[in-house]
């Protein structure tokens, strides 16, 4: 599919005018890690870069990116034909309240004997915001993900997808991209520069903890009533003064109660594209699962 998807087709032809050693280190050695606007607010992102730095990921570069309802359509647009629209549009609540952090890694620990790519590593190290139970030593249960849309962060699954994917986050300064990001190196001016930009989006964006009391299961109620709240919630976190502390906590509360009220709706359909089989500890072959989870930006 991908062969015809304009946003890999113009990525791919980036890097093939660069040398081979260059396309193996930026195919092979490097991916990202995009933290999200709740990673901002939760104060999330500091522990993440610690933890993959543990495992051998050190940044080479970075870019705030705005992802909007567009971007987020197109950045999992092979995966959200299957997603309810109640879970497409609390993804986009959160994506939509402040800018992304996108950190391009490269991986210390190459070569691996297997030859597993950067990408590929890094996307098992992140763990499934779906089954959460099954996310062993994952990056995402490290940050106490709770909530399967309030997920923190995302990565590619693999090097297509790394290609494909900043095609769309960076739509302009397209080989700037390629080549400060995949072919950087890491250094400590790099590091300065990071923990400055992350302290200022805290500065930016305070910090929220991202729990609210439990409201009634969706499980409960029906998709009617799931669409009706989830639109009350909407209008309100919208109309909420970001520029105040209160409006700013009281965007966040509806944010949370938004992903609570469809955390555990299940899909309604197969994606174009699913996970790479075998590689993720919550997947499943083709009918093994009756009632698949929701696909979502994962």
């Amino acid at each position: 599919m991908y062969r015809h998807d304009v946003y890999f087709r113009e990525m791919a032809a980036l890097v093939e005018q660069r040398p081979r050693q260059d396309v193996e280190r930026m195919l092979c050695g490097s991916s990202f890690v995009m933290f999200k606007p709740d990673a901002v607010v939760g104060r999330r992102i500091e522990p993440a870069l610690d933890f993959l730095a543990a495992h051998g990921f050190r940044p080479t570069g970075f870019a705030t990116v705005p992802v909007d309802a567009r971007a987020h359509r197109e950045l999992w647009r092979y995966q959200l034909n299957a997603a309810p629209l109640t879970i497409i549009r609390t993804v986009d609540l959160i994506l939509e309240s402040g800018p992304c952090l996108l950190v391009a890694l490269r991986d210390d620990r190459r070569p691996h004997p297997a030859g597993v790519a950067a990408a590929v590593r890094l996307a098992e190290l992140k763990g499934s915001s779906r089954n959460r139970a099954a996310g062993g030593a994952s990056l995402r249960r490290a940050l106490g993900c709770e909530l399967l849309c309030l997920n923190f962060l995302h990565a590619p699954d693999d090097p297509s997808d790394l290609l494909r994917e900043l095609g769309v986050l960076v739509p302009r300064q397209r080989r700037a991209a390629v080549l400060d990001l995949l072919l950087g190196e890491p250094s400590a001016t790099c590091g300065e520069e990071l923990t400055a930009a992350v302290a200022e989006l805290y500065a930016a964006h305070p910090a929220h903890p991202l729990s609210t009391p439990p409201r009634t299961a969706a499980s409960r109620l029906t998709g009617q009533q799931i669409s009706a709240r989830l639109a009350e919630l909407a209008e309100a976190a919208e109309h909420a003064d970001a520029a105040t502390a209160a409006g700013h906590r009281a965007r966040w509360d509806r944010i949370v109660e938004a992903a609570r009220l469809v955390d555990g709706l299940g899909s309604e359909g197969a994606p174009l594209i699913g996970p790479p089989p075998g590689t993720r500890p919550d997947h499943r072959p083709p009918g093994g699962e009756a009632t698949p989870p929701a696909p979502q930006a994962d």
